[in-house]
């Protein structure tokens, strides 16, 4: 049954009372969520309220999103699937494997972005940093993790390579599971709050070769923290399931 929102972070809430009907079966893979107006009707929230947790269920390969169809349930086997078919070959990536490939196209990316980024990219960038920390503050895992994924391809998009910004589309992707379920974790958010800082720094001043230093050494980090948190079964690919969010 959908319970009504009463929680303070109202799209966190949305979020976890979605995919609880998910997770449970309410919702069915492949099936159509309710039009807007009803979900926002169920659960007495607001339609941008609803749009932004639509948001963060896609970033968590929950929901697949089609313009002018609706929102569907996810199947996570079949996108994983998909992915490994388009992006890569082998049977056995591992998890550091992905990290190594994110690592090398990340770097190049902010170099290439510090040298090209427009002031009014930059500023956005700022904007987006902003908003990062007072998700912190808030404790609202969801948009942390809506908001470190788009500080990252924003850098890759301001490169103006499309074909960068292809790659790491594939690569997002891949790494949305461990995204997800890593910054429900309060260590990985203080963990990338001052790397994320130290990169805008660098945007600001546009210093291209500080900016590939400060990259790597918050990748290495992230490595770091999400080899801890996940165990090795679910750091083996992108093989893992919805249960690794639960």
């Amino acid at each position: 049954m959908m319970k009504e929102i009463k929680r303070i972070s109202i799209t966190d809430a949305i979020v976890e009372n979605i995919r609880e009907m998910i997770e449970s079966g309410e919702f069915k893979i492949g099936e159509k969520l309710p039009a807007e107006s009803k979900l926002c009707e169920d659960l007495k929230v607001s339609r941008t309220s609803l749009r932004e947790a639509f948001r963060v269920l896609q970033t968590l390969s929950y929901i697949t999103i089609l313009p002018g169809k609706g929102a569907y349930v996810a199947d996570p086997k079949q996108s994983a699937s998909h992915n490994k078919k388009d992006w890569y070959e082998i049977e056995d990536a591992k998890f550091y494997d992905f990290m190594d490939v994110r690592i090398a196209i990340e770097t190049l990316s902010v170099r290439l972005s510090v040298e090209r980024a427009t002031t009014k990219q930059v500023g956005e960038l700022q904007k987006i940093h902003e908003s990062f920390v007072a998700a912190g503050e808030e404790q609202d895992g969801v948009r942390l993790i809506m908001l470190d994924e788009l500080f990252h391809n924003k850098i890759t998009e301001y490169t103006g390579n499309q074909l960068l910004v292809n790659i790491n589309k594939q690569l997002t992707e891949c790494f949305r599971i461990y995204r997800g379920s890593s910054f429900m974790n309060k260590d990985v958010y203080r963990n990338a709050l001052e790397p994320h800082a130290r990169i805008l720094e660098c945007f600001l001043t546009r210093d291209a070769v500080r900016a590939v230093t400060e990259m790597r050494e918050h990748l290495d980090i992230t490595a770091q923290d999400m080899s801890i948190i996940h165990s090795p079964a679910d750091t083996s690919g992108v093989d893992s399931t919805h249960e690794v969010l639960a």
